[in-house]
């Protein structure tokens, strides 16, 4: 073979052999830029953003939808609920408790929490969320193995007077449904707060998490049987006023407030004493007439009719 060919197929060789290396180095490069942007995104949230110590260090990493439906109470039920003390109730459609005191009671909703389970039904079934300033009203979801946010079939709304008794308060209940899923996989909540963060400005530098971040479970969407079909959930308090709600899924978020949550409950129960309604009332007080009914009602909204588009 002459010198020249031995020549140009070194050459060739090493053409080839460059190629190969180049086209490894690129594809090792590319597979590295999203754990660099990914770490840039990480450390810049830690740097910004505060109270991180209120995100859970060992999560959950699965969790099923959970299917529910609202509860309707039986005959033995709505006996007990009428028999309770110091109140006059009525119960709408099997499932709306609305009651009123019979004399205003002097008990600190938020610090003592256990002296109202005497007077509400399955107390124990609803866990404190926090106080609606503009109609002095506390909320509690409903919790069916983890808390049920903001949901007007799985709620307690105690309102209070201007001297901060108890005056009222509204009731539903939701139960589980037949249906049943599996386990899966669920984001962060690292991850869901990294989101909120790089969407829309929602939370900035310098926002605080203010309350520990639970997952719980969300509304996704009815279904044609009246069956509700409930996300997994990461809750996100930020300083101490707005609140995040984030699928832990799908990673899509909705924010609430507790005014307009209210609101919804007070146009809900309007629904039900609006003329030629068919709603079925039952009363503790067998002696009550429609027009107590009406000033029931109209006392238990007063509050709520006052802030109603009011910011």
């Amino acid at each position: 073979m002459q010198w020249g060919q031995i020549k140009t197929l070194f050459i060739l060789c090493f053409l080839i052999l460059n190629i190969f290396l180049l086209n490894h180095f690129l594809e090792n490069l590319t597979g590295d830029l999203p754990l660099i942007e990914d770490m840039s995104r990480e450390e810049n949230v830690r740097n910004n953003v505060n109270g991180l110590d209120h995100i859970p260090e060992e999560p959950p990493a699965e969790e099923a939808m959970l299917y529910a439906q609202r509860k309707e109470f039986t005959e033995e039920e709505t006996k007990e609920i009428m028999e309770l003390p110091d109140q006059n109730n009525i119960v709408i459609d099997n499932h709306l408790i609305i009651s009123q005191m019979e004399s205003p009671l002097a008990i600190s909703v938020e610090e003592n929490t256990e002296a109202l389970s005497e007077h509400i039904w399955n107390f124990d079934s609803y866990q404190y969320f926090g106080k609606d300033e503009k109609t002095n009203t506390h909320i509690f979801f409903q919790t069916i193995d983890r808390p049920i946010y903001f949901n007007l079939s799985g709620v307690l709304l105690i309102q209070e007077n201007e001297q901060n008794e108890v005056v009222h308060y509204v009731q539903t209940m939701l139960e589980k449904a037949d249906e049943e899923t599996e386990q899966e996989e669920i984001n962060k909540p690292f991850d869901a707060l990294t989101g909120l963060y790089f969407s829309e400005g929602n939370i900035v530098s310098g926002d605080e998490i203010t309350k520990e971040v639970r997952l719980g479970y969300h509304n996704l969407l009815p279904l044609p049987n009246g069956v509700q079909m409930l996300a997994p959930t990461w809750e996100f308090e930020v300083n101490n006023d707005e609140h995040f709600y984030v699928n832990a899924v799908e990673s899509h978020y909705t924010i609430r407030e507790k005014n307009e949550f209210i609101i919804e409950m007070k146009d809900q129960i309007a629904e039900y004493f609006v003329e030629g309604s068919s709603a079925v009332i039952e009363a503790s007080n067998e002696d009550w007439e429609e027009e107590d009914l009406e000033q029931l009602l109209e006392r238990l909204l007063d509050n709520i009719e006052l802030t109603n588009g009011v910011e």
